[in-house]
């Protein structure tokens, strides 16, 4: 295993062409140059990129797949596929026989936003949620990568352009029901990874979740020393209530916050303030717990959800082996910071060293 700890001799970039039908790397794309990659975790495309090309780009529906070669000065070698997108060419310049463009690139889930049922799709009561979000993936030629799931819906759902049984909680594209599916079962939107595979992961909350990476102070270190630090308040809430209906039972879970050691608390600000939520199914009794406790759990999590400060820091390193919703650990004592983050945003920059800017983040009372 290559050791990225360690700085690099040499870094390039190769853009190659994935055949669509067969999912295999096919040609070369010489005329691909440079340019950048951005993975954010708070919109649905969670990955694009903006390359620049020299001559003309002719693939058809194929896609384009990058890579980082990189070389240590102790002759090792290691290659990483940084993403794989679908190509547009949206501004182009002439001069005289040199004709240059930029490519506009888009991750793979961008066919699932861009794609609607013709005709409104029905699941019954019943369907396992997670098996129905990864089958409308499957049915456009995405693979898919799935957590397994014991959940299913507990009212029929429908999806599609001008649905609206399913209230405010679906849009019309395929990406809207294979998320608000996940959303039921617990899971992740979905995202891809690095070979356009789409991943339906079961959500796992930070603390529980193992550090892939450290940036570390010290003499390896791959950080620049100057950083950005911000804190910002959720809507503060000491009361949550969670209504899951169905066309059989309603179940209703509710917490509070009444502790007087807690600054939110009712009895520290001497108020309520209550956050509500719907959702039209009924979660399914599963480990052993029963509906209610599942309705109740879901409370607690979203009182703390709305007691918590995000402290973030941006950061400028090299390239480092993680992309967003990954966990990582920062031990930087020159500055304070110590603890486990959550990659929110990457900026890369396909130059030497693909220099990098990072948000990562964690959740504090």
């Amino acid at each position: 295993m290559p050791d990225w700890n360690k700085r690099t001799s040499s870094t390039r970039y190769r853009f190659m062409r994935v055949s669509r039908a067969t999912g295999l790397e096919t040609e070369r794309l010489t005329m691909l140059k440079g340019g950048t990659i951005t993975r954010n975790n708070d919109v649905r495309i969670l990955e694009s990129a903006e390359v620049e090309r020299v001559g003309e780009l002719e693939i058809g529906a194929d896609l384009v797949r990058i890579y980082m070669d990189a070389t240590w000065p102790s002759g090792e070698k290691a290659s990483e596929v940084l993403g794989t997108f679908i190509p547009s060419v949206s501004k182009r310049s002439i001069k005289g026989r040199y004709k240059t463009a930029t490519v506009q690139l888009r991750g793979r889930l961008q066919e699932l936003l861009d794609d609607g049922f013709a005709s409104p799709l029905t699941l019954p009561k019943g369907t396992n949620a997670v098996a129905a979000a990864a089958k409308i993936c499957t049915d456009m030629g995405l693979e898919v990568i799935a957590d397994p799931s014991d959940y299913t819906i507990t009212n029929p759902r429908v999806y599609g352009i001008g649905v609206e049984q399913n209230d405010s909680e679906t849009g019309s594209t395929k990406l809207d029901a294979v998320n608000n599916l996940l959303s039921l079962a617990g899971f992740w939107a979905a995202k891809t990874d690095t070979y356009g595979r789409i991943l339906l992961r079961r959500y796992i909350a930070l603390a529980d979740r193992p550090s892939l990476w450290e940036f570390a102070e010290g003499p390896d270190c791959k950080f620049e020393k100057d950083m950005e630090n911000e804190c910002e308040m959720y809507d503060v809430a000491n009361h949550v209530v969670c209504v899951f209906s169905s066309s059989d039972m309603t179940i209703v879970g509710e917490v509070w916050d009444r502790d007087p050691s807690s600054p939110y608390s009712t009895v520290s600000i001497g108020r309520t303030i209550t956050k509500g939520y719907t959702f039209s199914d009924v979660p399914a009794g599963e480990d052993g717990r029963t509906p209610q406790q599942i309705a109740t759990t879901r409370a607690k999590n979203y009182l703390k959800q709305n007691q918590s400060v995000i402290d973030r820091y941006s950061l400028r390193h090299a390239y480092a082996p993680v992309g967003v919703t990954d966990a990582v650990h920062m031990s930087y004592p020159t500055a304070g910071v110590e603890g486990k983050f959550e990659i929110r945003v990457q900026n890369m920059s396909l130059s030497a060293g693909c220099p990098t800017e990072t948000e990562i983040r964690r959740f504090i009372r």
